[in-house]
């Protein structure tokens, strides 16, 4: 009679591995892996008697977490391109940090496009958040603007990019001179040896999408007004160039470089006036 509760306990633990909730795992799961350490992660998202996300050392997928399951994230160490060491999720995307945010307060100043540019890593409040070569004191929460709950490294917010398409891209890496990699100490990645991406000196703007219909260029240093604002829908740029959406370089911005073949992803459509140049 023992042996059966025992085993009908095993099989609840493991039950209870493959869901985001907040309940907290055995110490020891049925492949042997050991919890170690297990926390909440540091909340600075409302009041301090909050209990924010769990910590677990080791991935998602050890603890039986479907891929396609929302509520949870996970921050490894490790390689992407130049970049070494640098943060990346679950599925090998490079992970970034934002110069413009705050770590003390932790506070994320992207909102809007650049959040669809730069979409935040974020977590249910009653998730989990996997660790892999990251110190638990390094990780929280914040709550951004929009209600949501974004991890946070060493106090600074983490995002993807949406121009990487597949682990080991880094393209995000000196944008605007703003972003860049986050170590697992919340640290800027490449900023020592690897020098950031190269500045952009000429970008043809194109009317259609997919680098279709007439274009126009703009090159040089500093700002740009473009002869025909409001009409461009796909760019190539050499290097990095921010796109603005009043002449002056003012209004809304976006930093993109390499091959933008649809801008109507990036909420830009149609709206470019300026281009500057750093």
């Amino acid at each position: 009679m023992a042996r059966k509760q025992s085993v009908a306990l095993a099989a609840l633990v493991a039950l209870g591995l493959t869901a985001c909730t907040e309940q907290q795992p055995e110490q020891q799961d049925a492949t042997g892996l050991a919890v170690e350490d297990q926390g909440a992660a540091q909340n600075n998202a409302g009041s301090k008697s909050e209990v924010g996300p769990l910590l677990l050392f080791g991935t998602a997928k050890m603890y039986n977490v479907p891929p396609d399951s929302t509520g949870w994230a996970q921050l490894q160490a490790g390689k992407a391109g130049a970049l070494n060491s640098v943060l990346v999720d679950a599925n090998g995307m490079t992970l970034y940090r934002f110069d413009n945010d705050t770590a003390d307060p932790p506070q994320s100043n992207c909102d809007g496009d650049c959040a669809t540019s730069w979409p935040p890593v974020t977590v249910a409040h009653n998730g989990r958040i996997f660790l892999t070569g990251v110190e638990k004191s390094d990780v929280g929460v914040v709550r951004r603007a929009d209600g949501f709950l974004q991890v946070t490294v060493a106090g600074w917010p983490v995002y993807r990019h949406v121009n990487d398409k597949k682990p080991g891209d880094t393209k995000g890496q000196g944008a605007g001179r703003t972003w860049f990699g986050i170590t697992p100490t919340g640290k800027k990645a490449g900023t020592g040896s690897t020098p950031p991406n190269p500045v952009a000196g000429t970008a043809t703007l194109f009317d259609g999408p997919n680098f279709s219909e007439s274009s126009q260029d703009a090159r040089g240093k500093g700002c740009q007004n473009l002869p025909r604002p409001k009409v461009t829908s796909s760019v190539s740029a050499t290097g990095w160039v921010t796109l603005w959406s009043e002449k002056g370089c003012t209004g809304r911005s976006l930093a993109v470089s390499g091959k933008i073949p649809d801008l109507t992803k990036t909420r830009f459509d149609d709206i470019v006036a300026s281009v500057s140049f750093d």
